[in-house]
C-alpha cells in the first residue's frame, strides 16, 4: 500500500478558511467596513490577500463584489444624510476623502491642466541675458 505524500510547506490559506468565508467578505462591504474586518476575520494578511487576489479567481470576484457594496454603503451614507436633513452637520469634505482615498479608481477630484496650446506644444522661447557692466568699473 502506497503513502500519500504529504505536500511541502504551509496549506494555502483558502484551505483553512470557514465554509462562510463568502459571506464574511460580503456582509464586510455591505457594512461599508474595511477590508481588514474581513482580514482579520478570516486571519489573513495584507500580503495574502494579494496573493489570493492574483492567484485565485473566486476570492478575486468576491472581493471586487466586496468593494462594489462597500462603496454603495458609502455613498448611500452620504446620500441619506442630504435627504434626511440638507446634509446639516454632515463632514462632506472627509466623506470625499474616504471615497478618494479607498474608492480612487472611481472617485477623483484631480483637476488637469493643459498646458498645451490647441494641441500643440507651447513654444520654447530662449530667453537671452545680457550683461552690461558700467564703463566706471572694469
Amino acid at each position: 500500500m502506497k503513502k500519500e505524500k504529504r505536500p511541502v510547506g504551509k496549506p494555502r490559506a483558502e484551505t483553512r478558511f470557514p465554509e462562510n468565508w463568502k459571506d464574511i467578505i460580503l456582509q464586510s462591504g455591505k457594512e461599508g467596513r474595511h477590508v481588514t474586518d474581513f482580514l482579520i476575520k478570516l486571519d489573513i494578511s495584507w500580503e495574502c490577500h494579494g496573493d489570493l487576489l492574483a492567484r485565485n479567481p473566486e476570492y478575486s470576484d468576491i472581493v471586487s463584489t466586496y468593494e462594489k457594496l462597500c462603496e454603495q454603503w458609502w455613498y448611500n451614507n452620504a446620500h441619506n444624510h442630504m435627504m434626511e436633513n440638507g446634509g446639516r452637520n454632515y463632514n462632506a469634505r472627509l466623506w470625499s476623502l474616504i471615497m478618494r482615498n479607498k474608492f480612487g479608481k472611481n472617485w477623483s477630484d484631480k483637476q488637469q491642466v493643459d498646458v498645451t496650446s490647441q494641441g500643440e506644444k507651447i513654444q520654447e522661447n530662449k530667453l537671452q541675458i545680457e550683461i552690461i557692466k558700467p564703463k566706471d568699473i572694469l
